[in-house]
């Protein structure tokens, strides 16, 4: 069965933006890290976790993108990733990607997570 989780409305995340969420999925479970950008006007969703530690990617709250704001990257060892694909350019998880999550907007513009 799936579910669906609200995350933002459209408006709350700009071009080249990032917002993080930890989504309840389960009371019996942590919660679902997630990351959210918009990158060339398209909307991206990945598991918060670099696939080198395991750990999440970002410096601070909403903060995932490198100074450039062109690359999700991690905070504890700079591995780059494409906003667009997840795909690990830099780094020692070269060649690896993060784990996309589907995502689903509606007429109402809010972006939900949908999460089987």
């Amino acid at each position: 069965m799936t579910q669906r989780y609200f995350l933002c409305h459209q408006h709350d995340i700009a071009e080249t933006q990032s917002r993080g969420f930890d989504i309840e999925t389960d009371p019996s479970q942590e919660p679902l890290e997630v990351l959210l950008i918009r990158y060339d006007n398209q909307l991206y969703c990945y598991q918060n976790r670099c696939p080198h530690l395991g750990i999440p990617l970002n410096w601070q709250p909403n903060d995932f993108l490198s100074l450039e704001h062109t690359h999700i990257q991690c905070s504890t060892h700079g591995a780059l990733f494409n906003p667009n694909d997840g795909q690990c350019i830099m780094g020692p998880c070269n060649g690896d990607q993060l784990t996309p999550l589907t995502i689903e907007c509606d007429e109402d513009d809010k972006i939900w997570l949908k999460v089987i």
